[in-house]
């Protein structure tokens, strides 16, 4: 099964002058929830899905309390995780405090099963969230052209 992406024409983040390029953004078509998830877990084994719910709950929960007692999580083959600091720079290590940190976020490192898992993939160009929605604006008022260099009433840039 392809993955389907869109373009989108997005600037340099270290350039900001440079002209927009072409980049590809993956488009989401769905989403599977952890009851979801849990079910599909247990088709695939002998654990009912509200056992495997259970454990996927008590799982994160210690996960996130180990993340933020500053440990790494390792998953195995899955891979591990991490919290990664964000801060804005100090011209000195003494200028340095707490206040420069702007945030947190977990890095994820994947598994040397999972490095190479998408080697292979195919993909699939489809119009980008903004252009089909620019498009059935387009229908419902009987045009027939689409004029996609400017986003509709309410939308951001081409996503």
């Amino acid at each position: 099964m392809p993955l389907n992406y869109s373009i989108a024409m997005l600037p340099n983040p270290r350039e900001k002058n440079d002209p927009h390029k072409a980049y590809a953004k993956a488009q989401i078509n769905g989403e599977m929830s952890l009851k979801e998830l849990s079910k599909e877990v247990a088709s695939k084994s002998t654990v009912h899905a509200a056992d495997v719910y259970a454990v996927l709950i008590a799982t994160t929960e210690s996960m996130l309390s180990a993340l933020k007692a500053g440990k790494q999580v390792d998953f195995g083959e899955l891979g591990k995780f991490r919290l990664q600091i964000n801060s804005k720079g100090a011209i000195t290590a003494e200028d340095f405090t707490s206040d420069n940190i702007t945030g947190v976020a977990i890095q994820y490192v994947p598994g040397e099963d999972l490095k190479g898992i998408f080697q292979g993939l195919e993909f699939r160009l489809v119009a980008s969230r903004s252009a089909q929605a620019a498009l059935l604006r387009a229908q419902k008022k009987g045009e027939t052209t689409v004029d996609l260099s400017k986003p509709g009433e309410g939308e951001e840039e081409a996503a």
